[in-house]
């Protein structure tokens, strides 16, 4: 069962907030500076985030930031769809070493169809806001601090049953439990020492405003032809050239947005070439008949299909980084980029099922839209500070 909490929150000194939104600084050197102040007492935030969704049409998705007790994938009560890598989880870890602290929240999603959070923080949204911002991508951005201990106590009461699904930040998480476990080898954590926690930013999975992203993916390493990959691609996928649209995106998407939902589909562009090519798995073909191991349920979603049928059997040595956007994605072919895949979205109930299944996504398969805005909020880690 999860276990929800306050925290002493570290926050942007309020004349400094655009300042640390656009460049986050060091929790040590910001909090010595007064760019950065640290609550007297434990809190939650509530977090809105307003943004052009699909069509132009304004949404806002709520959520709150809190304290999360950590605990293994095995105990259930957390639950991830992506696997990791062990650089992405080093990574991850080095950086929590060195800041002594949380300074980017995991994003977690919970079920609440009655939008009982919602309700509970109703007075709190009716006061002024603690910040208010507009970052570069549009979107606009509002928190509010709630210290007072009843409504602390019944997030608590109402999360502890429920099951948080990851949606965000898996490198993230696995670094954290990893920092714990390096501090438990140093001195026995009491069961509310902030060692014991996670920074967290948890969302209702059935807020409409909940946008699933796609990861394009990058390929560096590989030295196949264009030709002798879709040569071999053609076993699995039905190919369609898309004359002149290595540089044209809209035709790109457009293209991607005739499949319908569950007909796995992608683009590949290649360094130097002006054409793009349009895969699509041919329906007679079954990825679990061609060996590749994942739930029935799964096999044809589109990051098991890009991963395991195309990257990990066509483009040997395959050196692989991810983008959202996907103009960074093509651009990266001028330099050493060799292939970028271009890639839809999963819906946020795919995703979900993927751990409720028990199973996961190739790493870095999943991104959510829009993304929080850095430094509004972080945990200083202290074995001797308690969370309650």
């Amino acid at each position: 069962m999860p276990h929800v909490a306050g925290l002493r929150g570290v926050l942007p000194e309020p004349s400094k907030l655009a300042e640390v939104i656009a460049a986050p600084v060091e929790l040590a050197k910001g909090l010595a500076a007064g760019t950065l102040v640290r609550d007297p007492g434990l809190a939650v935030y509530r977090y809105h985030q307003t943004f052009a969704g699909p069509g132009g049409r304004a949404f806002t998705r709520k959520s709150t930031f809190c304290a999360v007790r950590l605990s293994a994938w095995t105990e259930g009560a957390i639950r991830p769809h992506e696997a990791t890598t062990a650089a992405q989880r080093d990574a991850a870890l080095a950086q929590i070493r060195a800041s002594g602290g949380h300074t980017e929240a995991v994003l977690y999603g919970v079920r609440d169809a009655a939008s009982e959070v919602d309700r509970l923080f109703r007075k709190a949204e009716s006061s002024r806001p603690l910040f208010e911002i507009t970052t570069a991508d549009g979107t606009a951005h509002k928190l509010w601090r709630a210290q007072d201990a009843e409504l602390i106590g019944k997030l608590r009461n109402y999360f502890t049953p429920k099951k948080l699904h990851l949606l965000e930040g898996h490198d993230r998480y696995e670094g954290m439990l990893a920092y714990r476990d390096e501090l438990a080898k140093q001195q026995e954590l009491v069961m509310y020492s902030s060692a014991n926690y996670g920074l967290a930013c948890i969302v209702p999975m059935d807020d409409p405003a909940l946008f699933a992203a796609a990861r394009h993916r990058v390929i560096r390493g590989v030295t196949v032809t264009s030709e002798a990959v879709i040569t071999a691609a053609k076993q699995h996928f039905i190919v369609e050239k898309l004359a002149g649209a290595a540089t044209d995106l809209d035709k790109v998407f457009r293209s991607l947005a005739e499949n319908l939902a569950h007909q796995p589909a992608f683009v590949a562009v290649f360094a130097g070439e002006a054409d793009a090519w349009k895969l699509t798995l041919s329906p007679e073909v079954s990825p679990i008949a061609e060996g590749v191991k994942v739930h029935r349920a799964l096999q044809k979603l589109d990051p098991i299909v890009v991963e395991h049928l195309f990257v990990e059997r066509l483009l040997p040595g395959a050196q692989a980084t991810t983008e959202i956007d996907a103009r960074r994605a093509i651009a990266a072919l001028a330099t050493d980029g060799k292939v970028a895949l271009i890639t839809r979205p999963l819906t946020v109930e795919q995703i979900a099922h993927v751990d409720e299944v028990g199973e996961l996504l190739p790493p870095q398969s999943t991104a959510f839209h829009p993304p929080m805005a850095a430094g509004l909020v972080s945990l200083i880690i202290d074995p001797d500070e308690d969370l309650a």
